[in-house]
């Protein structure tokens, strides 16, 4: 009966993602919805800065996104809570007419290099910029850093 609640409860806690959707630029930080984690709690942001849509699918090992086509400054978001082992990962296939880009878009090492400082209880953020001549992550206060080309 021990290992069952154990199951269970791992369960639950490496498997809690929402979808938040996609918002507008304005209500960015007041739109997000608040969840109880046992640990941290992030929301990663993708961007299109692009003239054209883009169609973004993100993943991870246990939930898929979906495809999503964002308009010019339009963006996709989602929130979830960090694993009991802080080995979260969540990756991105990017589409621009004929150009694609597939790479991780959330693990522990860009939450802590690029993403907002992880405090206990308080949301942390990544936002990601798409643009022509690549992809940047940042937390929207320091500069963004390109990580990677089309």
């Amino acid at each position: 009966m021990k290992s069952l609640f154990f199951l269970f409860f791992y369960l639950v806690i490496t498997t809690n993602v929402s979808l938040i959707g996609s918002t507008q630029i304005t209500p960015l930080i007041s739109n997000t919805t608040k969840k109880t984690c046992l640990f941290h709690y992030w929301t990663v942001y993708i961007y299109n800065e692009i003239k054209n849509p883009i169609t973004v699918h993100v993943q991870s090992g246990d939930d898929d996104l979906g495809n999503h086509t964002l308009a010019t400054n339009d963006n996709q978001n989602w929130s979830f809570c960090e694993g009991i082992t802080f080995k979260t990962l969540f990756y991105a296939h990017f589409y621009w007419n004929s150009k694609i880009a597939f790479f991780d878009v959330y693990t522990e090492y860009i939450s802590d290099t690029y993403c907002t400082e992880r405090e206990y209880r308080k949301p942390g953020r990544c936002f990601w910029l798409v643009t022509e001549d690549g992809f940047y992550v940042g937390d929207r206060v320091r500069p963004y850093t390109k990580l990677h080309d089309w």
